[in-house]
């Protein structure tokens, strides 16, 4: 990030992983994922190519897995409902932790994010928060979660603003057992401030509609005249005067 890449920006190119490789640009567009307790016994990764390259083909994965030297462990591989987010499966734990370890491959000459639905250790981002917020208070925040085992800010890089804080704080959580990505909040209420979560590798939130999948800017639910809420149209609208 140039920044701490403003939060909008940051929410949106963000949204995979810290590594430099990754455009500020990055756009993440993932549907609901399995996350089948078969799924998690199974040695399988989420892998997400860069949309701007659709569509993408098997052979595509080709290069980069013999590049990483784990293709003849590949036990399957498909798209999953969009052609740029596809499901890989592994016949060793080994070949799983080499791509999980690289976590970026280039597939099309574009980064390709590699993520795991099973990890227990995750890296978040948090945005909108303010200045005055302790560790202590992130720790309570996400106590039902995990245990919030390292907090840092989010500096600015731009010229002149170097080192200086940012309204973005990276967490790097232990999951409780029983607990998945899919169930970590999209907003917490922290101090004085309802900051927005961003998970690497998890459908977004909309901030309009309020459900997942896409953004606030990509919404196309429309909006109710009669209660002003998005998602109904005026004749589907259940209005409730209790």
């Amino acid at each position: 990030m140039e920044s701490s890449s403003r939060a909008a920006t940051a929410a949106d190119a963000g949204r995979g992983t810290a590594s430099p490789l990754v455009p500020k640009d990055y756009r993440i567009i993932l549907p609901s994922l399995p996350s089948s307790e078969a799924m998690r016994r199974a040695v399988a990764l989420h892998l997400h190519c860069d949309v701007s390259g659709r569509p993408y083909r098997i052979n595509d994965f080709r290069k980069p897995l013999i590049d990483l030297g784990v293709i003849q462990q590949v036990s399957g591989i498909a798209a999953y409902q969009i052609s740029h987010v596809w499901l890989l499966n592994m016949k060793i734990v080994e070949a799983k932790k080499a791509l999980t370890d690289a976590g970026v491959l280039k597939v099309k000459d574009r980064v390709c994010l590699v993520t795991d639905p099973t990890r227990q250790e995750v890296k978040m981002k948090l945005h909108w928060l303010a200045f005055d917020v302790t560790k202590d208070a992130f720790r309570r925040a996400f106590y039902e979660y995990g245990y919030v085992k390292e907090v840092t800010d989010d500096r600015w890089r731009a010229e002149d603003f170097e080192g200086v804080e940012s309204t973005t704080r990276v967490i790097r959580i232990k999951l409780r057992d029983g607990v998945s990505v899919d169930q970590l909040t999209h907003q917490v209420r922290i101090g004085s401030s309802t900051a927005l979560v961003v998970v690497p590798g998890r459908p977004p939130l909309c901030l309009r509609c309020r459900s997942t999948g896409h953004m606030r800017r990509n919404c196309k639910a429309p909006r109710c005249s009669e209660c002003h809420f998005f998602g109904h149209e005026q004749d589907e609208c259940n209005r409730s005067y209790a």
